[in-house]
């Protein structure tokens, strides 16, 4: 007899993998701040102080006048001679009338003596200058300083996929027994 020759052929079985990755696909927008600022703000209005000097009676007090005062002194010496004058003229009429008062030459004569006027100017006045003051003011108007803001919120959006594995038989086992 012979001896038998058995022939084992075996082939391995082969499995195939087909794996897909997890992905992730993140999409992120950051948030957006927006800002305003408006800055302090002072307004200052300044009325300054005034110091009001009134001469006036201390220049008189020395004899001298202003345009005006002086107009209106003159006035009220004509006005005061004017007066005089009237009351002169009704007195040498009233001794023409009289003949025992003397001749009518010796009547003008008396009443046409000139008048005289004193003029005094002082070198320092007599009376102290009027002196007043007003204070100034300051009125401030105050704004404060301010922030404004605009948030826009980020954004997260998210694409996911789960990974996967598939399993195939890319080769079949097989066992071949040949005699």
């Amino acid at each position: 007899m012979r001896p038998i020759e058995i022939q084992i052929h075996q082939v391995s079985g082969q499995l195939g993998l087909n794996i897909t990755q997890p992905n992730i696909n993140l999409k992120i927008t950051a948030p957006n701040i927006e800002m305003k600022t408006t800055p302090v703000s002072l307004d200052l209005t300044i009325e300054p102080p005034e110091i009001l000097i009134d001469s006036k009676a201390s220049f008189e007090s020395m004899g001298l006048q202003g345009t005006y005062s002086f107009a209106n002194s003159l006035a009220e010496e004509a006005k005061q001679a004017c007066i005089q004058g009237i009351e002169k003229r009704v007195s040498v009429m009233h001794q023409m009338e009289d003949p025992h008062s003397g001749s009518i030459g010796q009547i003008i004569a008396a009443a046409s003596k000139p008048r005289e006027k004193q003029l005094v100017i002082g070198l320092s006045p007599s009376v102290r200058p009027d002196i007043s003051a007003k204070l100034g003011t300051i009125k401030g108007t105050y704004t404060p300083a301010r922030i404004d803001a605009t948030v826009k919120e980020g954004t997260i959006t998210n694409n996911f996929t789960w990974g996967k594995v598939d399993i195939y038989m890319e080769r079949e086992p097989s066992i071949d027994i040949k005699t």
